[in-house]
């Protein structure tokens, strides 16, 4: 969703406005975040021993910062290179700084959906789901007192 919102919002006209023109591709990259960071946390710590869960959490949460800090990186780069590019063609600032833009987001675009089959070829299937059984099952009864 990350991916497909990203591609939808290179079709954002020069003088587009919010509403009719970036909402519907916010919404939807930002509900393919929402979706995807519980996901992410339970498949990264999912089989992990209850006293390496703070260094497994630590590691996961480095990870994130390290990557978006990468692909902000990457997206600045591709937008100011290839906006520079066409203000060196002879095309308006306003028009230029658009097309840096969309060839910023059709990169993240396709980063975000490079991202689907990694996710199935990597994530351990039996650990996820143990992780949620052994989170959802709670014993109904509870433990009898110890006697002396």
């Amino acid at each position: 969703m990350i991916g497909a919102g990203a591609i939808w919002a290179t079709q954002l006209p020069v003088h587009g406005h919010f509403l009719a023109n970036l909402a519907g591709p916010f919404a939807v990259a930002g509900a393919g975040t929402a979706f995807a960071f519980i996901p992410i946390s339970i498949a990264a710590l999912a089989g992990v021993k209850e006293h390496q869960a703070g260094l497994a959490s630590g590691l996961l949460n480095t990870s994130q910062q390290v990557g978006g800090a990468i692909g902000i990186a990457i997206a600045s780069s591709v937008a100011a290179s290839h906006t520079q590019t066409l203000l060196h063609a002879g095309h308006a600032a306003p028009a230029a700084l658009t097309g840096g833009f969309h060839q910023a987001l059709w990169v993240l675009g396709g980063i975000g959906l490079l991202a689907v089959p990694a996710i199935f070829a990597l994530v351990r299937r039996e650990a996820v789901s143990t992780a949620v059984a052994k989170t959802s099952v709670r014993d109904p009864q509870p433990a009898p007192a110890a006697t002396s």
